[in-house]
């Protein structure tokens, strides 16, 4: 089996679940993808916090940049950011997306 960008993604925990979300994508589980997604983008942000402070790309950017494809990201005052949802199911083509930023996400930051 070829290398693919999630055996690039340095922690075993989180490469492992991306690696069943990949699964579940083929599967057609888009809400299970879409999760799955979002709280590894959430591990990312708890575990470097510096990412939500200001400087570089602020605090804000990091929330914005997440897809808002029927979940989103918001962040109260000093608290860490959670996911809101906005609707129950999701398409192939949002699922793919979550899944394709929260992967390229964690490689960038080398988590």
């Amino acid at each position: 089996m070829p290398a693919t960008k999630i055996d690039k993604i340095q922690d075993e925990a989180l490469r492992e679940s991306l690696a069943a979300a990949h699964k579940e994508l083929r599967e057609g589980a888009y809400q299970s993808v879409v999760q799955r997604a979002a709280d590894a983008y959430l591990e990312l942000l708890r575990r470097k916090p510096e990412l939500l402070a200001e400087g570089g790309i602020p605090a804000r950017m990091r929330i914005m940049m997440f897809p808002r494809l029927g979940a989103h990201l918001e962040r109260e005052e000093d608290n860490p950011p959670k996911l809101v949802w906005d609707r129950e199911t999701f398409g192939f083509s949002e699922a793919v997306t979550y899944f394709e930023f929260a992967v390229d996400q964690l490689v960038a930051e080398g988590l």
